[in-house]
């Protein structure tokens, strides 16, 4: 048999339609409106997260350490934080969860509030941070 017959009982076998210069186009356009679309959604959720600065911190003994920071939060949020303390190797040696609640005005700098938090160590603390902040569900 030759390809000519076979052509004619199989029929031929088409080369693939590639996209044109348009078809690449759209799909390039609705790419970045997605991407744009979903870096929006991700900055919106995080407009109400709440953020911290740590200030200062103390290690008052081989057991015991402070960490002094600021919070920002919406008004009514209650925002749980975890401080650590770690020692020289990085090690947690003191570890406390902190619930803040609403704070009275004349504590507030917008959003932001003051907190101390002392910890108890199992061994010498090296620094004292706080390790994250979440809003919690009510």
């Amino acid at each position: 048999m030759t390809s000519s017959t076979l052509n004619q009982r199989y029929g031929r076998r088409r080369s693939p339609r590639r996209l044109g210069t348009r078809a690449w186009l759209a799909i390039a356009a609705v790419a970045i409106i997605l991407s744009a679309a979903f870096a929006a959604w991700i900055a919106a959720s995080r407009a109400d997260a709440p953020t911290f600065k740590e200030v200062s911190f103390d290690i008052e003994s081989a057991d015991e350490a402070s960490l002094d920071f600021e919070l920002t939060k919406p008004d009514d949020a209650v925002v749980t934080c975890a401080v650590q303390a770690l020692n020289d190797q990085h090690a947690i040696v003191g570890w406390d969860e902190v619930s803040i609640g609403e704070v009275p005005a004349d504590q507030l700098s917008n959003h932001t509030s003051a907190h101390h938090v002392r910890l108890l160590t199992t061994s010498p603390a090296h620094t004292v941070t706080v390790d994250s902040c979440w809003a919690r569900d009510s």
